[in-house]
């Protein structure tokens, strides 16, 4: 429909690719780190990742998701950093049990101990990555891109009193409280979306695929209209 096109462009462009074979200790993860992942992969990926915690199984998994989140030489050390850290079984353990806590009650307090749990206590996006995979229809991620179209629009589609993420020179999500207010707000407009989406246009959207529009429009100067 007219009234969604924007969004639907948006989604559409979206072409976030990932060559996981890329990472450098792949040859250590026997099974794992030997794939592409394209737009079309996400959803599978996302499966796995909750079968993975769901039963507690392989760890390896999360470092995949890591690797595919992050980006430019970095990626390799806080990837290995992370699998070092949760192959240590107590710490795998830790992580299960704290993404479902986060999940189920998304409290700041319930954040900072997963940030502990994913060994990264001034990690925000990387966390936030794991617990939208984990429940992709009620999480979305966030990062710098989507905090700069936050403070910019976020008044454009009825959300002006909320608080804006925390952001470095940089850019990029400092982890404080007023950051996990900041996305608790963004994830309600998400929702909020995905219901107009529903509502106004007849198509199913998950709060993920509101977060990967956005992102994309972000990127690419998309303007989004707002759906009643």
């Amino acid at each position: 429909m007219a009234m969604s096109k924007s969004w639907d462009n948006a989604l559409e462009k979206y072409n976030w690719k990932v060559d996981l074979r890329r990472f450098s200790g792949a040859a250590n993860y026997p099974g794992y780190f030997n794939r592409v992942i394209r737009p079309a992969d996400v959803m599978a990926f996302e499966d796995a990742f909750r079968t993975a915690i769901n039963e507690a199984s392989s760890f390896e998994i999360v470092g995949e998701v890591c690797f595919w989140k992050n980006y430019g030489a970095f990626r390799n050390k806080v990837t290995q950093r992370l699998l070092t850290y949760l192959a240590e079984r107590v710490n795998w353990d830790r992580f299960v049990r704290a993404v479902k806590q986060v999940s189920a009650n998304p409290s700041y307090d319930n954040f900072v101990a997963f940030q502990g749990a994913c060994n990264q206590p001034y990690g925000f996006a990387t966390p936030i990555t794991f617990l939208a995979f984990y429940r992709p229809t009620d999480y979305p991620m966030a990062d710098k891109r989507i905090a700069n179209w936050w403070s910019a629009h976020k008044a454009d589609y009825g959300f002006g009193d909320s608080p804006d993420f925390s952001q470095r020179y940089d850019g990029l999500i400092q982890p404080r409280g007023i950051s996990w207010n900041a996305y608790i707000a963004w994830t309600r407009f998400c929702f909020d979306y995905a219901a107009r989406m529903a509502k106004n246009c007849g198509v199913n959207w998950r709060v993920r695929d509101i977060e990967m529009a956005v992102w994309e429009a972000q990127r690419d100067g998309v303007s989004l209209n707002a759906l009643p």
